[in-house]
């Protein structure tokens, strides 16, 4: 099984809807999209119907990669993956055909800008790396790193 994912490039939603899934890589010359991760939702005290009102870039991002090294977590039951202005979203996907998420992290948004995107200042969180004792860090734009541990539930 693989993760893969569209990168979302435009702001404020400004192109096609990107999207994040398992693909079955079994047989390499015909691989399979076995299922789509939900699209995240904001909390309802956000008071957004969506988080492409939030504005700035919405969709996924990056995924946590152990690629081989000892030091990160290499887990087949849990994907850890970005989602610009949606946070850090953790999805159970022990059943490949049924992701789902069971939590996520959204900083709040930037009281100041150190780069030059996104054109609005709301939080853009870019990377994830889990390392093997289950330390969680994500990156921003204007923001620097948060860690994050999660609960097993």
């Amino acid at each position: 099984m693989a993760l893969v994912n569209d990168e979302t490039i435009n702001e404020d939603g400004d192109e096609n809807l990107n999207v994040a899934g398992i693909v079955d890589v079994r047989d390499e010359k015909a691989p399979r999209l076995l299922s789509l991760f939900p699209q995240p939702l904001p909390p309802p005290e956000s008071g957004l119907k969506n988080f492409f009102e939030k504005r700035g870039r919405f969709g996924p991002h990056n995924h946590h990669h152990p690629n081989h090294q000892p030091c990160l977590e290499d887990r087949d039951d849990i994907a850890y993956l970005t989602y610009f202005n949606a946070g850090l979203r953790v999805y159970d996907i022990r059943d490949a055909r049924t992701p789902k998420e069971i939590a996520y992290f959204v900083p709040p948004d930037p009281k100041e800008r150190i780069g030059t995107r996104p054109s609005h200042l709301v939080v853009q969180t870019e990377d994830v790396l889990v390392d093997r004792r289950g330390y969680i860090y994500i990156s921003h734009k204007n923001q620097g790193i948060y860690i994050l541990r999660l609960k097993e539930v």
